[in-house]
């Protein structure tokens, strides 16, 4: 097969492979799957400002015993005998809010690209070779779009969030996270359950995760599942509950990752592969990336770093929908006789590139796929997110010498 045909069908393949990306990593992460997309607003450029509005509360305190006021005492402040409809019930008395509070803030588009390892159009002449490599290059594609996507949308959501919450004896709620007091204590259900309350206090109860039967809102927690499995067999009630969970019952409300997302102590429980995790380092935290490069017999390998692995602090999170918008830009297409190539996705574009080179491509027969991304993030309403840091224990492993005798 000539290179002319095989350069066609992989510009051919560009947007299939898009499809196939996006199909495979919809349901692979929490945030991906879960934090609401919207469109990049057309003819906004590439950044703007927009107004979020504040509380509001009427300034008459709604317990007062005049808020309300009978409609017969209203009538008879201006009509005569039974008549409700006098002046004075039509004129009811109003509670002002005396003034919306505004913040104004600004979203910015941002921009990613990543590129595939060079593809050599001399070594396939076979269809069956294009189709083999089509399928190893979305597999690959679609990992690092997984991979760009699940960190960096967890990384927007944490520095979203307007609570910062540190483990320590008596839990502080902040802007920040000081690393003069770092954190002391794991995760706990009566941190969990404090942060429970202040969110009701913020107004987060209006649109919660869900609700049980008494009203009682339910908020999601974010993590490491290790952190949530120790979480829940701390519960000193905890394995009683589940000595009589039934899972025939749908409105038990016991519950944790590992028991299909059910409801315990207010929250259901959803974890992401590689949750935030930080040293202090020089007085300053320092975050650990989950990877690291090793050698391989050719080229290099990636493998879970250790420094990650061994981390003093992990983070969780606590989701609520209204903290945030990812807004999107919508493809173009060819608009006015102009294609443009910059096209995106909520999971990126996929476009074939083959650019020829006086030095390293002078025969045009090497090309690359390369994944477009960008991005804008708005903020509405970062005062029902919060993030807690805490310290990250080991798994126990529960070992035990020789063996055990069975009564």
């Amino acid at each position: 097969m000539a290179c002319a045909a095989l350069e066609n069908l992989f510009l051919d393949h560009a947007m299939l492979i898009r499809n196939d990306v996006a199909v495979q990593i919809q349901d692979s992460d929490f945030y991906i799957k879960t934090l609401p997309k919207e469109p990049w607003l057309d003819g906004q450029g590439y950044q703007y400002s927009y107004p979020i509005y504040m509380r509001s509360i009427v300034t008459k305190a709604v317990t007062d015993a005049d808020f309300f006021q009978s409609a017969a005492t209203l009538s008879a402040t201006g009509a005569t005998g039974n008549n409700l409809i006098g002046t004075g019930a039509c004129n009811v008395a109003g509670h002002n809010i005396d003034s919306f509070g505004v913040d104004v803030l600004t979203v910015t588009l941002k921009k990613a690209a990543v590129n595939s390892p060079d593809i050599c159009l001399d070594d396939l002449r076979f269809q069956w070779q294009v189709v083999d490599q089509i399928k190893n290059v979305t597999r690959v594609l679609a990992e690092n779009a997984k991979w760009v996507w699940s960190q960096n949308y967890q990384i927007e959501y944490s520095a979203g969030c307007a609570n910062k919450v540190n483990a320590v004896a008596t839990p502080t709620i902040g802007t920040s996270f000081p690393p003069g007091t770092p954190p002391t204590s794991p995760l706990t259900f009566g941190i969990l359950e404090e942060i429970h309350q202040e969110l009701g206090y913020n107004g987060g109860s209006i649109k919660p995760t869900a609700r049980v039967e008494d009203g009682t809102p339910v908020y999601t927690a974010v993590g490491s599942n290790y952190t949530f499995n120790r979480l829940k067999n701390s519960s000193l009630n905890n394995r009683n509950d589940f000595r009589y969970f039934s899972f025939t019952e749908p409105d038990v409300l016991v519950g944790a990752p590992t028991l299909g997302g059910k409801i315990y102590h207010g929250y259901k429980f959803q974890t992401v592969q590689f949750p935030p995790r930080s040293d202090i380092s020089g007085g300053a935290y320092v975050s650990r990336y989950p990877y690291s490069a090793e050698d391989a017999t050719r080229g290099q390998k990636w493998i879970v770093n250790q420094l990650y692995k061994d981390a003093d602090y992990e983070d969780t999170a606590i989701y609520h929908e209204e903290v945030m918008r990812v807004l999107i830009p919508k493809p173009l297409g060819t608009v006015g006789g102009m294609t443009y190539l910059q096209q995106f996705s909520w999971a990126g574009e996929f476009v074939w590139r083959n650019i020829p080179s006086r030095d390293c491509n002078i025969d045009g027969n090497i090309g690359f796929f390369r994944a477009l991304f960008a991005y804008g993030i708005k903020l509405e309403r970062p005062d029902l997110g919060y993030v807690i840091r805490h310290l990250r224990c080991d798994i126990a492993t529960d070992t035990t010498t020789g063996c055990v005798t069975q009564s």
